[in-house]
């Protein structure tokens, strides 16, 4: 792959959990809030960090899947793209993260291994092209962390840039 393919998939590693462009990354956010924080809808979108998170993670899902990159079936059943947590309690909200980590690591490890010529073919699931996904894929993290940052939980708040 080129340089700029390269770059990309640091991007994608930097917004999930590194050192952002764009405030905070996901994963940076996501530890900050407790169990009940995470799970709390009381937002304006009446959407909770969990299910953003749980959003976040099966979109890679469906993309590593499309890729035969996992094969097993998401951890959550339902039907929607932003499905709530099963149980809210810390060890449940550990698990998860620990499984978005996993997750977001082998979706990038087989990213980093795809072949050039798969970039232009239709992912079956969003009939787009791979790389019109990746690309996609480069914000929406970032769009997520700071939707959670934007949310009003407590936990989250920090003074202003100077």
């Amino acid at each position: 792959m080129d340089k700029f393919y390269v770059e990309c998939m640091d991007l994608l590693d930097r917004e999930f959990e590194g050192s952002s462009w764009n405030g905070p990354s996901l994963m940076a956010t996501l530890d900050k809030l407790s169990a009940t924080d995470a799970a709390n809808t009381a937002s304006w979108e009446g959407y909770s960090a969990w299910e953003i998170a749980n959003h976040c993670a099966q979109c890679k899902h469906i993309i590593a899947t499309d890729l035969g990159i996992v094969s097993e079936p998401f951890r959550y059943t339902g039907s929607g793209l932003f499905l709530p947590p099963q149980t809210v309690s810390d060890s449940a909200w550990a698990d998860d993260r620990a499984y978005y980590r996993n997750l977001h690591k082998r979706l990038l490890n087989g990213l980093r291994v795809l072949p050039e010529n798969m970039l232009d073919k239709e992912m079956p699931t969003w009939k787009a092209s791979f790389r019109a996904i990746i690309a996609w894929l480069c914000t929406h993290d970032a769009f997520h962390g700071a939707q959670i940052r934007s949310m009003g939980i407590p936990s989250l708040k920090e003074p202003k840039h100077q």
